[in-house]
């Protein structure tokens, strides 16, 4: 639907008005001859004929009188008012001008040719296709995560930026992959805000991404200090715990690992990943030649799983460290994503798609993921327990898994309403199939 369109329309209705209206605005003036001069005349000039066939005597006075007569007769019958004035007058009325006929008929024939076109022609065929061309358009000119951090680095560099604006920055950065960029927004943030110990963290967490997610003595740090301003924090104390684990402080790890158990409210799945790490950094303080009581007197007995399973498996981890790690590692799932085709026409080609494992009963960190663009798919994806963002904490530590494929406007790792995505549970790890996801569904 163009201008020229429109234009041509216009044009052709305007033709078809003025065929319309020009006979209406135009008076007949050869119609406004007197009907009674003409039929008078004609008749004098046979009257004429008569009486000059009289004189020269071709005629007879009786013919005559009978000719006469019968012209006068037809005279009467071909007026059809009462007398030769009204019928002039007659006739001449049917030749006036109609302007407010004229104007109807502009007006209405446009309005009635516009309802027609608007209820049977192209527009409403085609009504749908142009609502969804319009909302591609609109969805094209969306800007991407890319586009968005570039404009927020010039607001910032700009103005100075807020605490929030370095922040939304660092974990732009982060989601991009770009870990150095989103280490300095963290740290230009943690300067205003000294005292923040969830910055402290997510510091501390690109600086391991960047570091092949080994903390650094610099993380360490960063994750002391929030545990120390937030002491019974979870998220503090399982970053402390893992930090010191990494770092050989065994006990130190058992400390803070074992007062986060009774923080977990009950849940399996959390407390058996606990409860893997102290296993570990028991075994390696045994392993140094030092005595450690038994794992079930080390966590207390209150925080032991209700399930015999979970104790038997937390056991046996204590017993063959170096075999479960082996198992760990060989954890995979080849994960086929693709996009229905409702929700392709709804986003950009490179709106990010995040594909990732959760533990279904767990912490809410991924435990592994793949960034792609929703032009790539369909594609196959390989998730795997090299992709943990810290030890411990991977696919083979849990039992239940739910595989999740979501695509974002905004690029955020975080969903968000408006977002679609795609779940599958997995209950059967060693099983050799591939998942099939569809992203499909509305994030509310």
């Amino acid at each position: 639907m163009n201008i020229t369109f429109w234009v041509l329309m216009i044009l052709m209705l305007l033709v078809a008005i003025g065929m319309l209206v020009y006979p209406l605005l135009k008076a007949r003036q050869h119609s406004t001859l007197a009907y009674r001069d003409s039929n008078l005349t004609i008749n004098d000039e046979k009257i004429q004929e008569l009486e000059l066939d009289l004189q020269e005597g071709r005629i007879d006075q009786q013919y005559y009188k009978s000719a006469r007569e019968e012209l006068d007769r037809e005279l009467l019958i071909d007026i059809p008012a009462e007398n030769t004035e009204n019928a002039a007058d007659h006739y001449t009325n049917i030749a006036r001008r109609h302007p407010a006929l004229a104007l109807v008929v502009s007006v209405f024939v446009p309005m009635v040719a516009l309802l027609l076109y608007l209820e049977l022609g192209m527009h409403n065929a085609s009504d749908e296709g142009f609502v969804a061309s319009q909302q591609q358009q609109a969805t094209d000119k969306q800007p991407s995560i890319e586009e968005m951090t570039r404009k927020l680095e010039a607001k910032i560099a700009e103005s100075g930026g807020s605490v929030q604006e370095w922040i939304m920055l660092a974990r732009s950065h982060k989601y991009l992959g770009e870990n150095d960029l989103a280490a300095k927004a963290f740290a230009v943030a943690l300067e205003q805000d000294a005292n923040n110990a969830q910055l402290m963290l997510e510091l501390a967490e690109v600086l391991a991404l960047n570091n092949n997610r080994v903390f650094s003595d610099e993380a360490r740090t960063l994750v002391l200090r929030a545990q120390a301003l937030e002491p019974d924090n979870p998220n503090t104390l399982w970053f402390a715990g893992v930090v010191e684990f990494q770092q050989g402080y065994h006990h130190k790890a058992i400390a803070h690992l074992t007062k986060l158990l009774p923080l977990t409210g009950g849940d399996v799945e959390v407390m058996k990943s606990i409860i893997s790490v102290i296993a570990k950094s028991r075994q390696a303080i045994v392993d140094a030649g030092e005595e450690m009581p038994e794992l079930e007197k080390m966590i207390g007995l209150e925080h032991m799983m209700a399930e015999a399973r979970v104790a038997s498996q937390a056991a046996s981890m204590e017993a063959t460290p170096e075999p479960a790690a082996a198992k760990a590692s060989d954890m995979r799932l080849e994960v086929t994503v693709d996009v229905s085709d409702q929700v392709r026409q709804k986003f950009a080609a490179n709106d990010i798609v995040f594909v990732y494992a959760k533990a279904k009963h767990g912490p809410r960190m991924p435990l592994a993921a793949k960034r792609l663009t929703l032009a790539e798919l369909p594609a196959s994806v390989v998730l795997d327990d090299s992709m943990a963002m810290v030890e411990g904490m991977n696919m083979s530590a849990f039992d239940e898994l739910v595989i999740s494929a979501r695509v974002s406007k905004v690029g955020s790792a975080i969903a968000q309403s408006g977002d679609y995505i795609g779940q599958i549970d997995v209950t059967d790890k060693s099983a050799d199939t591939i998942l099939n996801i569809i992203i499909d569904t509305v994030v509310p």
